[in-house]
């Protein structure tokens, strides 16, 4: 029942995406006045005045087309229209059927200029809410000239006051109901907008970050790139400069090679969501190839990689997003790290969690740079091998973690090191496995 019901009134209203704001409210009074009026013909029978529980009648069918056109037909305007000369037309009757001033009709009187205001498209909006107050007026004066012409239809005291408890009910949870609603929608619709306000500020931050690395980042090391092979192709050199030039090219296209791989990815992942293939994955043997390869890296800086990876239990993970995760940590570690120094890649377990660790005993991070580690504005800088970054591999290893419902987190001192741990979650089973990965579909 409670997913029936809601489910019920917003067909009734109409879905925002086929809907404008002013339609919904239309629709929204014409089916409480449905439910109302029909309830008014029972209470102008209780207070034995017929005439106007016919009017009642008159009015519930006049309403229940007014809804059809609107929301059935799509001839929003025409309802609009019909409801208001219709509408008029019955209050006319009803203000002499039903005492005049002496009675409630002023009061819905003062229900259908409400509604006016609320659901009136801009071109009629004056001229009904003016037609609303030329009649009412109009219909006053006559009584205070001509008191006969509009006589009291109570049969009695009691009468006169239950219709006026009962139509002050209608109107006022008319009007409750009208103005929740739309304060509801400007919520809905402010929360709306200052979502896209954020999702543009965050394109443009990423907008400017590619065009900073874009004009900067990867055009310096072409550059050198460049610089290196018009030394080669005009200049004679001796085999030791050559060979030394060479070094120097292809370490230089190594590190423009990674930081295209970074750039790219992390531009794809934002411009085209990244999709999370889960599944159980021995830690050990989804990193033993990127840690040879890393192996050999770091040896050619004079840095040694040591591997203590266990696998107690298997985890939850993607293994390509693992694979970059860790390859990109580690570079880290070689790129601030000096000849001699030694990186350590261990594992640790608990019952629920692994925690993969990169702790290396290079130079460590700046205090006042380690805020920013994850984010954006983390700066691109040079490492102990003159090495240059794009700032984004953290970024990158902080999205893809939390994507495999893991976390990432680290700690570093200034001159003794760094540590990096991921911690992704144990499996204990299929359901579990099938949970965790509709939870990050959903996140």
């Amino acid at each position: 029942m409670p997913n029936t019901l809601p489910g019920l009134i917003k067909k009734l209203i109409g879905e925002p995406a086929e809907f404008i704001l002013e339609q919904r409210i239309f629709h929204t009074v014409c089916v409480v006045t449905v439910i109302a009026l029909f309830l008014n013909i029972f209470s102008n029978l209780y207070i034995d005045m017929p005439q106007l529980a016919a009017l009642m009648a008159g009015g519930m069918v006049l309403v229940a087309v007014s809804y059809y056109l609107s929301r059935i037909a799509r001839r929003f305007n025409l309802s609009i229209i019909l409801y208001n000369i219709l509408s008029n037309c019955l209050l006319v009757a009803n203000f002499f059927d039903n005492s005049g001033t002496r009675g409630p009709t002023v009061l819905i009187f003062l229900l259908g200029c409400f509604i006016n205001i609320s659901v009136v498209p801009k071109k009629q909006y004056w001229f009904w809410i003016a037609v609303n107050i030329a009649i009412v007026l109009s219909l006053m004066g006559l009584e205070y000239v001509d008191a006969s012409s509009v006589p009291s239809t109570y049969p009695d005291r009691e009468s006169r006051y239950f219709d006026f408890m009962y139509s002050y009910l209608v109107v006022a949870v008319i009007i409750s109901v009208v103005t929740t609603y739309i304060r509801r929608s400007y919520d809905f619709e402010r929360l709306r907008v200052e979502h896209k306000a954020d999702e543009l500020e965050q394109s443009n931050i990423t907008k400017n970050k590619l065009y900073a690395i874009l004009a900067h980042d990867l055009r310096a090391p072409l550059s050198s790139i460049q610089n290196y092979l018009e030394i080669l192709s005009e200049f004679k050199l001796e085999e030791s400069e050559r060979m030394s030039i060479k070094k120097d090219l292809l370490n230089a296209t190594q590190n423009t090679q990674k930081m295209l791989s970074n750039l790219l990815t992390w531009t794809k992942s934002q411009m085209e969501g990244v999709n999370v293939n889960l599944a159980t994955v021995n830690v050990s043997d989804a990193l033993q190839t990127t840690l040879q390869l890393q192996k050999n890296e770091a040896q050619r800086k004079g840095i040694t990689l040591i591997s203590k990876l266990e696998d107690k239990a298997p985890v939850v993970a993607d293994p390509d997003m693992l694979q970059l995760i860790v390859r990109n940590l580690i570079n880290n570690a070689i790129k601030f790290s000096n000849c001699g120094d030694t990186i350590l890649v261990k594992s640790d377990y608990n019952d629920t969690e692994c925690c993969i660790s990169i702790i290396d005993t290079g130079i460590g991070i700046p205090p006042d740079q380690q805020e920013d580690m994850f984010s954006l504005r983390a700066k691109s800088t040079y490492g102990t091998g003159n090495e240059k970054g794009v700032g984004l591999g953290l970024l990158l290893c902080k999205e893809f973690t939390e994507l495999q419902g893991g976390k990432i987190w680290f700690s570093s001192e200034p001159g003794k090191g760094t540590t990096f741990c991921i911690g992704l979650k144990v499996y204990n089973g299929d359901n579990f496995v099938k949970n965790e990965l509709k939870a990050v579909t959903n996140g």
